[in-house]
């Protein structure tokens, strides 16, 4: 089945573009039957012609027609017809160059619209079956008829004495051409199907779950895999069986749950109104009185125009139960639609009108006419023939008509209320194709909401920030890895000289607040000075040392000016040089850089200064017991406030000024204890080595109390 716009055409002449169903044609024609696709061809906002394409003439022209059950001839437009409708096929027109004129005019009119024309008779093809001489108009006038590329004229399936060819051109059983109608024809033909009956399945726009169906002397095994399911009514016609009509039992209409009667009243005075099958009108059409109980159910009336308008969110939840036939649900989406172009509108136009002028001018349609909104709902029937009790047709043709309507339910009334909710309240399609109001364009294909572009392009977006960021990340580390090791030294300490001036420090912290190791306090004196003058500043000049404060709760360490003189800062007295490192002292102005000119005034001897080789080649924190008699202060108890003063104490714990360790280092000789002439230096004796850099145990001093409070 194929869903085809027929409202625009196309300007050079080719076909649109069609959206395919999967086919589901099912036999091969003769005694078996044939199940043919249908396509689905949009003919206005909220109708749609359903054709079936068929071969006409000896050249084979490939054409298509509307099924009608609402009328019994068949027509096509000619190549001679110069009206609006025929100019939209874009020359797709049928030829009769080849047919046989049977010299009898022809003019049917229709609820809307007029068609007229010579009567001919000429080759048709449909599903295997072949008609020799089968009698059609050739339209030359086609008036208010929504003809397209796709939808050429009219293959009408009503009863045949409903034909008007046929009253015009008798039929005869002889093999001379004749005005028998298609659906005689067939059934008449000697590979004709053995069970006398059409069937046809209506698809809905936006739906997937049904195909549109012509059945030739076949169900489709999809649709009725049971015959005996199929309910059938007898018909009923005023004036002999022209249409396939039965009689109305009950509308009800449900609101909240709650089931609401409608009264029913017939023109003609019968007990039940009447209603007919036709697959020509888009509409149901019903008497004012029927209509407004419907309609009023919901509390609507009709509006100034003479049309009912329903809110589109709100759901017309309605059934209709035929004589022999069980209550009927008709899906709501098919009872209301909204207005061309308005995918979101406030109220939605009622596919349910009432035209009593129309009615009661053609007293043969009876009370209702049950268009494409009802047919879609089920499954119909349009036998020539009884059943039989398992629901096949073993009557032959030839043994005269006894025509039936048989109807099967295919609508759920849950899901059908689930799929209103769906459309008309979330706005969203149906199940895997296109909603209603696209299936105006549903040649231009399926698109993404635009909601969902965003979100996809923000998606996007990110994953390619996050691979942009790896990517740079690799190449930086990559390029990191091919420094030689001396750059990378000298750019760690560059990288950390650049934390500036002042520092803040953690009190009562083992580290840093930027957790500097000991190991990366020993490399930030060997800076480019040191590179130059080969010695460092702290290894000469422990005044330099930095501390902070105990008294606040982050010290800001500072450097001292280099006019401080070395009495100002005992190497030896942890608490001398408090006084000008903490905040809002008169340390003196603070300098723009942590390195200072290397000062050779302050007690260096040069007997003893160290060379570059080994103050590079041995740790200041690894000396050995064997290499010096002078422990680090860490050992004396100094390491156990360290942690109180940060990196500034941890740097005078860890490198020791070198004009005290070196003025003192080597004085083994002398037999004595470089310390024992330090006041503040406590003696360790010679078997008792430290092993580590753990503080020992020790009673805090005065000064010791004061800075821990």
């Amino acid at each position: 089945m194929t869903i085809i716009d027929a409202r625009s055409s196309s300007s050079n002449g080719k076909a649109k573009e069609r959206i395919p169903w999967n086919a589901r044609d099912e036999g091969t024609g003769g005694s078996s039957g044939i199940v043919l696709s249908l396509d689905m061809v949009s003919t206005d906002y909220y109708a749609v012609a359903y054709t079936v394409p068929v071969q006409v003439g000896l050249s084979q022209q490939n054409l298509s027609l509307q099924v009608d059950t609402g009328s019994s001839d068949l027509w096509i437009a000619s190549q001679s017809c110069s009206t609006a409708p025929c100019s939209a096929t874009n020359g797709r027109l049928y030829d009769p160059s080849s047919s046989q004129p049977a010299n009898v005019p022809f003019t049917i009119t229709y609820l809307s619209g007029t068609v007229g024309g010579p009567i001919v008779w000429d080759q048709v093809q449909i599903g295997g079956y072949t008609i020799s001489n089968q009698a059609l108009a050739a339209a030359t006038t086609v008036d208010n008829e929504p003809l397209s590329y796709n939808f050429d004229g009219i293959l009408g399936l009503a009863l045949p004495f409903n034909s008007k060819i046929q009253q015009d051109v008798p039929p005869s059983s002889s093999n001379t051409p004749n005005g028998a109608t298609f659906s005689s024809n067939i059934l008449s033909l000697t590979n004709a199907p053995s069970q006398a009956f059409f069937s046809l399945t209506l698809a809905r726009p936006g739906s997937s779950q049904l195909p549109s169906l012509l059945g030739i002397g076949r169900h489709p095994s999809e649709i009725v895999p049971d015959p005996a399911n199929i309910q059938y009514s007898s018909l009923i016609s005023p004036s002999g069986a022209l249409f396939w009509q039965t009689a109305v039992r009950a509308i009800t209409v449900y609101v909240n749950g709650q089931a609401r009667p409608i009264g029913l009243k017939s023109l003609s005075g019968a007990v039940y109104p009447t209603a007919l099958l036709d697959s020509g009108v888009p509409l149901i059409i019903t008497t004012s009185e029927i209509a407004n109980g419907i309609y009023g159910a919901l509390g609507i009336s009709p509006g100034s125009d003479g049309n009912y308008y329903v809110p589109c969110t709100t759901p017309l939840n309605m059934t209709i139960t035929l004589v022999g036939q069980p209550e009927l649900p008709i899906h709501p989406l098919d009872l209301t639609s909204e207005p061309s172009g308005q995918s979101q509108s406030q109220y939605c136009i009622g596919l349910i009108q009432s035209d009593d002028k129309q009615l009661i001018a053609t007293p043969d349609i009876g009370d209702m006419i049950l268009g494409v909104p009802f047919m879609r709902n089920v499954y119909t029937v349009m036998a020539y023939q009884q059943p039989s009790d398992d629901g096949i047709f073993d009557t032959p043709i030839n043994a005269g008509m006894s025509p039936t309507l048989g109807l099967l339910g295919l609508t759920n009334a849950t899901q059908a209320m689930e799929e209103f909710i769906q459309v008309r309240v979330m706005n969203q399609p149906l199940e895997g194709s296109q909603s209603q109001q696209s299936a105006q364009s549903a040649h231009s294909g399926e698109k993404l909401s635009i909601g969902i572009k965003v979100l996809i392009g923000l998606a996007g977006f990110f994953v390619l920030c996050l691979i942009l960021f790896a990517l740079r990340c690799c190449v930086v580390r990559r390029q990191w890895r091919k420094r030689p090791p001396e750059a990378q030294v000298e750019e760690e300490s560059e990288q950390k000289v650049e934390l500036g001036a002042y520092q803040l420090t953690r009190r009562n912290s083992q580290s840093s607040i930027d957790d500097i190791s000991g190991a990366t306090l020993r490399e930030l004196p060997f800076d480019p000075y040191m590179r130059k003058q080969k010695v460092s500043q702290y290894t000469v000049d422990s005044n330099r040392t930095r501390v902070e404060d105990p008294g606040s709760e982050f010290g800001v360490r500072r450097y001292k000016h280099d006019d401080i003189t070395l009495a100002l800062s005992d190497p030896w007295n942890p608490y001398a040089g408090w006084r000008d490192t903490i905040v809002g002292t008169c340390a003196g102005e603070t300098p723009t850089s942590p390195y200072f000119p290397r000062d050779d005034s302050h007690n260096m001897e040069p007997g003893h200064q160290h060379t570059a080789s080994e103050l590079m080649s041995v740790p200041l924190l690894a000396h050995r017991h064997s290499d010096s008699q002078m422990s680090d202060p860490a050992e004396f108890g100094v390491g156990r406030f360290a942690s109180m003063a940060g990196i500034g104490t941890a740097a005078r714990g860890s490198i020791i000024d070198a004009d005290i360790r070196h003025s003192h280092s080597r004085s083994d000789s002398s037999g004595r204890n470089p310390q024992a002439d330090s006041p503040s230096g406590p003696t360790i004796p010679d078997s008792q080595e430290p092993t580590s850099l753990e503080p020992l145990d020790h009673t805090p001093s005065d000064a010791d109390q004061t800075l821990i409070s």
